[in-house]
């Protein structure tokens, strides 16, 4: 199974989320490969998930200097096959235990890179060649890439592809090579936004304040269209950096969530087919406030199970992990990974 981790709006986890995912679905998965795939120019997940701050960006470079990320294989395939495999897809993949100790050993990962903002040139190049369904092999690469790991493997590997918030092609990538979306959102109006972007955007869908007339332009939905219609399958929204619901929280905070609980009920209401289920407890979850334990795994690269009631060092500052919260967090991260197919 394919998961992309998406919203059209930036700050709301999607990295983070991506990291944690991932780890934790290895470690109650271990005869399961589990693949992070980092389509971000940041590339902030595979930093984390290969050491943290300052060991991560180390060895992040070294998967530069050996040719190992997806930006590589992206010129690559310009240069050698642009509209076909180059026979040396497997190698493009890393196993994250090999840099970073903390990680289970079934824990794979394609590596982010910078350029893939210049890739971003490269396949918009290839989708005008004058060649029959060019668009669509220009789509192809990512796709190519994760059908090369499942061949080469018996055990039904899943995967978690990290998104940039942009539209760009390099976002399109991961949305075709999905087979299900994951859309994390924190409590605003601008995730509301994001929410209505994503049905324009992936299912030609138009709700909320959207004036556009697509139907005059050749969109993504109808690129799709042109191909088989394929797309992902919404499976789950995630409040994440949410808080506790209760008296405590501003009455602000609580509006903006349970506007989002409404349109997600009558989004799945109205649009059953673009879901993978219509049960509100497995579509609707929330991640509890992480504001000290996201800093501490981002910069020591540890897995969140692995957390515990203690200070850790974060750029020569001690930092306390509390128990109730990592309790609590990790409470609703399993409840989310238990979902996972």
């Amino acid at each position: 199974m394919r998961y992309c981790i998406w919203n059209n709006k930036g700050g709301v986890g999607k990295t983070f989320l991506t990291y944690c995912l991932s780890i934790e679905y290895a470690v109650n998965n271990p005869d399961k490969a589990v693949v992070a795939v980092d389509m971000c120019p940041q590339a902030n997940v595979s930093e984390m998930l290969l050491g943290g701050n300052g060991k991560g960006e180390d060895n992040l470079s070294l998967c530069y200097d050996n040719g190992r990320t997806i930006a590589s294989y992206i010129k690559s395939r310009y240069d050698r096959s642009r509209f076909g495999k180059i026979g040396s897809e497997i190698s493009y993949f890393v196993r994250v235990s090999d840099y970073n100790e903390n990680m289970p050993k079934n824990l794979y990962l394609l590596p982010g890179d910078v350029d893939l903002d210049i890739c971003s040139s490269i396949i918009d190049y290839l989708a005008s060649a004058p060649e029959r369904n060019a668009w669509e092999k220009s789509r192809s690469f990512l796709s190519d890439l994760i059908t090369v790991f499942e061949q080469d493997r018996k055990d039904s590997p899943v995967f978690f592809i990290d998104s940039n918030p942009s539209f760009a092609n390099y976002t399109q990538l991961g949305l075709i090579a999905s087979d299900r979306l994951i859309v994390p959102c924190t409590a605003d109006s601008a995730s509301i936004r994001g929410i209505y972007n994503i049905l324009r955007l992936v299912f030609g869908v138009k709700v909320g304040d959207s004036v556009l007339e697509d139907n005059v332009f050749d969109t993504f939905y109808t690129k799709i269209q042109d191909i088989g219609g394929i797309s992902p399958k919404i499976h789950s929204f995630i409040l994440n950096k949410a808080r506790t619901i209760n008296r405590d929280a501003s009455a602000a905070y609580r509006s903006h969530v349970a506007e989002i609980d409404k349109i997600i009920e009558e989004l799945s209401a109205n649009y059953a087919d673009k879901f993978t289920t219509l049960d509100k407890q497995k579509r609707i979850h929330h991640m509890k406030d992480c504001n000290t334990l996201s800093p501490v795994l981002n910069y020591t690269g540890l897995a969140p199970s692995s957390l515990r009631n203690k200070k850790y060092e974060i750029y020569g500052k001690r930092t306390q992990a509390n128990e109730s919260q990592i309790q609590s967090f990790i409470a609703d991260l399993h409840k989310i990974v238990a979902e996972i197919g």
